[in-house]
């Protein structure tokens, strides 16, 4: 049994021998209709199909890779009918896998999604520390978000000489500093929160590895797919829709189908990456968690630079 595979071609509604022009026409005319902000979110799953399966027709090369796949799962289930029509009366199948071998991939697969699941784990457990965090820091501490030149974007700081640095700074900018919320209830809460968590993350961990630890006594010798790098990220919630292109050495954001602009990206730690200066007036940033695709925040500034909202998006693919 294979991996489904969605069909490109049909999810924009052209023929496979449709050139750049009519491909970008059928996107176009499709994503006015399935786009969030109509739908009131319904249709985000089949927008980001949309969106998928325009960004692999539209490159030449990935297109090329993409055919020549659709080839090779085409010709191979003419040859599976070819086979099931050939079969004798005893009902065996010439040439058929034998059952051990689909075992041995069986178990090869199980043991694969285990090892990712476990290795993502830690990663959950640290993106809800550093999100905390995040999201105190921009209520605290985001007092210099509209600045020319780029400065250090402080998280939490304990010593009486950090915050008077933070005062002395707010005072600089003209800007009233914001007052700490009383953290004697807050702090109970979100402690006790994070310890449950990590109680059970801990206890699933345990168990998967004890499972790893089976499967591996078993089957030494599975092979690891490689690894993917992601060089174009989109990210959606609440009718946004934010576009992350990068490279090694650069990076580009739209936001909602506006100009692509040079973000800066502060890495604040922790597994935190910050993208602000999304559009000229400063008023969005994305708190990305490294290696999670759904750990993703989004904040939302007034004129002050001070957060007014956040709430969750989703991403195709994790953007660092």
């Amino acid at each position: 049994m294979h991996a489904y595979r969605p069909n490109h071609y049909e999810a924009l509604g052209v023929a496979r021998n449709a050139d750049a022009e009519a491909i970008r026409a059928a996107w176009r005319a499709r994503a006015k209709k399935l786009h969030p902000d109509r739908t009131d979110g319904r249709s985000k799953e089949a927008f980001l199909r949309l969106q998928e399966a325009y960004d692999v027709l539209r490159d030449p090369a990935r297109r090329a890779r993409y055919d020549a796949t659709l080839d090779r799962e085409t010709g191979r289930q003419t040859q599976t009918r070819q086979t099931h029509t050939g079969m004798g009366r005893s009902g065996s199948m010439p040439g058929s896998m034998p059952g051990s071998t689909r075992a041995a991939a069986a178990r090869a697969r199980r043991l694969w999604r285990r090892r990712m699941l476990i290795r993502r784990m830690p990663g959950y457990l640290l993106a809800a520390l550093a999100l905390l965090a995040l999201v105190w820091a921009g209520m605290a501490s985001w007092h210099n978000f509209g600045l020319s030149e780029p400065e250090a974007i402080p998280i939490v700081r304990a010593d009486g000489d950090a915050n008077r640095d933070d005062g002395s700074r707010l005072a600089r900018s003209g800007r009233e500093p914001v007052a700490p919320a009383d953290g004697s209830i807050l702090g109970k809460e979100v402690e006790r929160a994070v310890q449950a968590q990590i109680g059970r993350v801990e206890a699933a961990r345990k168990r998967l590895e004890a499972q790893l630890s089976e499967l591996d006594a078993r089957n030494p010798q599975a092979a690891k797919p490689p690894a993917m790098v992601a060089e174009r990220t989109q990210c959606i919630g609440r009718g946004t829709n934010i576009v992350l292109i990068r490279d090694n050495d650069s990076a580009l954001v739209s936001y909602d189908y506006g100009p692509e602009v040079q973000p800066r990206i502060s890495d604040l730690g922790s597994g935190i990456v910050l993208v602000s200066r999304i559009e000229p007036s400063n008023k969005f940033a994305i708190g990305f968690t490294r290696g999670d695709r759904t750990g993703t925040t989004l904040l939302m500034f007034d004129e002050a630079g001070r957060v007014q909202q956040t709430f969750n998006v989703e991403c195709t693919v994790s953007a660092f």
